[in-house]
């Protein structure tokens, strides 16, 4: 199996870390250069980043330079996947921490599971909500638990090509952010949770920014109005998305 770590190249402390943990798993990869939003001129970031189709599909609030570059970083590598050798691909962020063995089951799952003909995406990383039966299983369809989104994340999954084209389609332009797989889930792709899970946060500061403002302080506000309008434009997105012909 094809793995993709992306990297940011002022951040090669990070990659120095990655490296150590999958060389300890036996896992081969390939460095995946990230792209600095910030880096982008501001033409360059309107051009691939629409203000106000991501401004309604997030929330009505703006899109952060971060945000574009950790799309356009994961959107490149699926397009390598969906044109390289291979059925399934892995991706990690290199600030992952990794469990060797939870992996190396994960990707092993992956593999023997595959079927090419529908679009699937294994996640790996902790904190995602599990239905009360799980019946014995390693992945469950994250469908069975999620009403409008929660799920997020792209600190480490894997993905067929059949997946890695659609997401590479529904992503361009950047619409939303990279890990609204509950949106992903409602637009052809089959997105499995683990039971296990293998991918952890690792404490490093964020290369994309604080997205909330001065109210996300207050639990009033995020309980009554952040939440509320959050569920109306992911329902709007999708509503955009099937205008756009990016949803059946």
């Amino acid at each position: 199996m094809k793995i993709y770590v992306i990297n940011l190249d002022r951040s090669p402390e990070r990659l120095a870390e990655t490296k150590r943990q999958l060389d300890a798993a036996g896992l081969p990869f390939e460095r995946f250069p990230a792209v600095d939003g910030r880096a982008l001129s501001p033409a360059e970031r309107r051009e691939a980043c629409p203000p106000l189709r991501f401004w309604l599909a997030n929330g009505f609030r703006s899109v952060l330079p971060g945000e574009i570059g950790c799309a356009l970083s994961h959107r490149g590598v699926w397009e390598r996947i969906a044109d390289g050798p291979g059925d399934v691909a892995a991706v990690f962020e290199d600030d992952a921490v990794l469990d060797a063995d939870a992996l190396r089951d994960v990707l092993a799952t992956a593999e023997r599971d595959d079927d090419p003909a529908v679009p699937t995406v294994w996640l790996m990383q902790e904190g995602l909500p599990a239905p009360a039966r799980l019946d014995g299983r390693r992945f469950y369809d994250i469908l069975e638990t999620d009403d409008v989104g929660h799920v997020f994340s792209t600190r480490a999954y894997a993905l067929n090509r059949a997946a890695a084209k659609r997401l590479a389609a529904i992503l361009a332009p950047v619409a939303n952010v990279a890990d609204t797989w509950s949106a992903y889930a409602r637009c052809g792709v089959r997105v499995l949770a683990p039971v296990r899970p293998c991918a952890f946060a690792r404490k490093t500061p964020s290369d994309i920014g604080p997205a909330s403002g001065f109210l996300w302080r207050f639990g009033w506000y995020r309980r009554r109005v952040h939440w509320r309008r959050w569920k109306l434009s992911f329902r709007l997105d999708l509503l955009l998305k099937r205008l756009e012909g990016k949803r059946p």
